[in-house]
């Protein structure tokens, strides 16, 4: 029995673990032109969108899924005022280092992958 409970036990965490996808994670605007100075995309779905002047505040909170391996769909509310609704899409590189954030077929800018720093 014991090794029956185990067995699940290991077949539901292999079947759990799956890999993040590439755009999760901290992103600073590598282009001048960026509509957004960082972008947090978190693991559990949720996303902070912050500009040079909301540093602190984010402009924009989303939640996002995986649209493919590679892309990210982001649907946000603006954090000042509820009432406005943006759809924006996070586009990964192969190499997981850089993105490309638009809206519709219009680049928002690009960004670059910045690892995690400690609170």
């Amino acid at each position: 029995m014991f090794a029956k409970n185990l067995l699940i036990l290991f077949s539901i965490t292999f079947l759990a673990a799956c890999s993040p996808h590439p755009g999760a994670g901290g992103w600073r605007a590598s282009s001048p032109d960026a509509a957004f100075e960082r972008l947090e995309i978190r693991y559990d779905g949720r996303a902070d969108f912050y500009t040079r002047s909301t540093d602190k505040a984010s402009a924009w909170r989303c939640f996002w899924a995986r649209i493919d391996d590679q892309t990210a769909g982001l649907k946000c509310i603006s954090a000042a005022d509820e009432n406005m609704e943006r759809q924006f899409q996070l586009i990964v590189d192969a190499g997981g280092r850089n993105a490309v954030l638009k809206q519709g077929q219009n680049a928002l800018g690009q960004y670059a992958w910045q690892p995690p720093t400690d609170p």
